[in-house]
């Protein structure tokens, strides 16, 4: 069963379930959100779902989200289930971190997306369960409607600094899967400057992904998923613009060339095709291009 909850979250809320036997799988449901959420698993026989993947909970996992994933549990009938859940708004806690100069804890979210905590020391799982029951025990005296507004106002500042404790204890937990992620994308980045500089070298000739590929000894499906990646277009289209940038200088430079001379020296297999691609790029003709350049470079007399 899915479910889109499209209700924002203001701040903060933190629900524990605890059910001895389940009996129903119709009481759950996979869902989104736009409010991170810290998925806390204690016990039972549970599978948990986000997007096409499926998770076969331990005791003791945590899973960290952004909220924006189908996502849900899915125990097994006849079994128990133990679990607590944190959620908190983006939007609300994201200038208080501002201002604490530690935007930093929000990474594992933003980056991290849906990532699985397992096998966490047993003194920091101990650690993280008391902010849980503590931050738990907070909220539900934040319900007190006797209490003042000073009162009110204080417990908003508790759970606040509840949360935040917990989040840098996330954060450091995520360190390692966070740093492999910035070696990944240095790696990345290298590689596509590499592919970059080929390509800088080789416009001019007849040019394939494979060509690229295997020129720099690296897989040609990799090679166009990072480059897409990192540059926001693919390696064909950054071909082609070379290309132009070539052939417009030109234009500009060499007003004797001919308009195929210019498509040949800048890597088109002819007039017609560099034409076409140059009028689609830049909303003018190759030759109503060279014209406007020449007029402009043409002094006019002042009267």
């Amino acid at each position: 069963m899915v479910k889109l909850v499209n209700e924002s979250l203001e701040k903060f809320n933190i629900v524990y379930r605890n059910i001895d036997l389940v009996t129903n799988k119709e009481d759950f449901f996979v869902h989104s959100h736009d409010y991170y959420e810290i998925y806390f698993y204690h016990k039972g026989d549970c599978k948990y779902i986000i997007n096409e993947d499926m998770i076969d909970l331990q005791s003791h996992d945590i899973i960290i989200m952004n909220g924006s994933s189908l996502h849900g549990p899915a125990p097994e009938i006849n079994t128990c289930y133990e679990r607590s859940v944190i959620e908190f708004s983006a939007d609300w806690i994201r200038p208080i971190l501002d201002k604490l100069n530690v935007p930093e804890l929000l990474t594992p979210f933003d980056k991290l997306s849906n990532y699985l905590l397992r096998k966490v020391d047993k003194q920091v799982h101990e650690n993280i369960l008391q902010l849980v029951n503590r931050l738990q025990l907070k909220q539900i005296q934040q319900i007190d409607l006797k209490k003042s507004e000073v009162q009110k106002r204080l417990l908003d500042a508790e759970i606040t600094t509840l949360l935040i404790e917990l989040l840098f204890i996330i954060y450091d937990l995520s360190k390692g899967k966070l740093n492999n992620i910035m070696l990944s994308n240095n790696k990345k980045t290298l590689h596509v400057n590499h592919v970059i500089s080929w390509i800088d070298q080789h416009f001019q000739e007849e040019v394939t992904l494979d060509d690229v590929a295997n020129s720099l000894h690296i897989s040609k499906y990799y090679m166009a998923r990072i480059f897409k990646d990192v540059t926001g277009f693919t390696v064909m289209q950054y071909l082609m613009q070379r290309r132009l940038v070539r052939a417009k200088y030109l234009l500009e430079m060499q007003s004797t060339k001919s308009i195929l001379e210019i498509a040949l020296d800048s890597g088109f297999e002819s007039s017609s095709h560099f034409s076409r691609k140059f009028r689609e790029f830049y909303r003018i003709s190759p030759s109503a291009y060279r014209n406007e350049m020449r007029e402009r470079s043409i002094p006019h007399v002042v009267h």
